[in-house]
């Protein structure tokens, strides 16, 4: 990338769009793994829910609760 004088935003209008590049099909993998980790679907309103789960750790955090990562989909 440094020799083509690309940064990431570059690489990103290049090739994000395009649904045969390895970076589009990367991107919708981990977007899929980041909704299966915090039990969301595709057809959730992501930004209430992640609103409402903010305010959520908010209030353990302030009752002095310790706050740990998103739920592990493959912890039984």
């Amino acid at each position: 990338m440094e020799k083509k004088q690309w940064g990431i935003t570059k690489l990103y209008n290049e090739y994000f769009a395009e649904s045969t590049s390895q970076l589009f099909k990367l991107h919708a993998r981990l977007d899929r793994l980041v909704l299966q980790a915090y039990g969301f679907s595709a057809s959730d309103d992501i930004l209430e829910k992640l609103l409402t789960l903010n305010l959520e750790l908010a209030e353990k955090e302030k009752a002095g609760e310790a706050i740990v990562g998103c739920r592990d989909p493959y912890r039984k």
